[in-house]
């Protein structure tokens, strides 16, 4: 079977958020709840409480440094605007995009605002500005989407799109074709796993309710199994659990035989029937 892993860039400096939105208020208040639950150690807390006074939000070096050692070619999602506490702006992200490129891997639009084919068109071309020579897919934040949503990210021009997620259920769908009214052609690769619906509720049975999904992916024979993890949370001392399950998955899916590939790779299958 075919692994898909991504990540989306939500963050990327604490000072981004500062007077803007809630999210550091949020992120320690979360964490004061947590420890209080018993989900996450006093250590851990402290942690998390000092972590909005740091400059660098983001995990990327350390993401990327971790997919490079085990030859995984995830691909990145970068925000083209603003919205539900994704507020960095696009100059703050464009060091960022040329670093992963640099580093051998895909990059893309995690898309932010979908009020309208043209806003969609908007952040496209922005972000095909500072990649002219590079053909790219999108995830929504928040994996926010209407009936219209899709069809406008393939008028667009978006290769793919990997938004189509069940919040309320694990689904092992599979990828396939959307045709634009223009004639665009766009793979959609509907998300099977996302690290916040697994973890969020308790670490404790996380691998073995995964270990069954891959299995029953498997059984029924899928070819893809794509997997969303925010880089953020791929920090030792913040989410020690987190970063953990990410390694724990990597580590099973090797085991078992199971391939690493990038969205692109994943198309030129599709469409060579390889």
């Amino acid at each position: 079977m075919y692994i898909i892993i991504s990540h989306d860039v939500d963050h990327l400096y604490t000072i981004e958020h500062w007077k803007k939105d809630l999210i550091l208020e949020k992120y320690v208040a979360r964490a004061c709840m947590e420890m209080i639950k018993g989900r996450i150690s006093f250590k851990t807390c402290l942690h998390r409480l000092f972590a909005p006074f740091q400059y660098r939000f983001c995990r990327i070096p350390e993401i990327v440094e971790y997919d490079i050692q085990h030859n995984i070619p995830s691909s990145f999602f970068f925000g083209m605007g603003n919205t539900l506490g994704m507020s960095y702006s696009i100059n703050q992200a464009i060091p960022w995009i040329q670093f992963v490129l640099e580093k051998g891997f895909d990059v893309g639009v995690h898309a932010a605002d979908i009020s309208s084919p043209t806003s969609i068109q908007r952040e496209h071309d922005a972000f095909k500005e500072i990649c002219p020579n590079k053909t790219f897919g999108t995830r929504v934040h928040y994996v926010r989407y209407s009936d219209d949503t899709f069809q406008s990210l393939a008028t667009a021009g978006y290769l793919f799109d990997t938004t189509e997620f069940s919040k309320e259920s694990f689904s092992l769908k599979q990828p396939y074709v959307i045709t634009a009214p223009n004639g665009n052609r766009m793979w959609e690769f509907p998300l099977n796993l996302m690290d916040g619906y697994v973890l969020e509720k308790g670490t404790d049975k996380a691998s073995e309710r995964v270990s069954e999904l891959l299995q029953q992916a498997v059984n029924d024979g899928a070819h893809f199994f794509t997997f969303l993890f925010h880089d953020i949370y791929f920090n030792e001392k913040t989410h020690p659990d987190w970063i953990a399950f990410y390694k724990w998955f990597v580590e099973t899916c090797e085991k078992e035989g199971h391939q690493f590939i990038s969205y692109h790779q994943a198309i030129n299958i599709l469409e060579n029937g390889q």
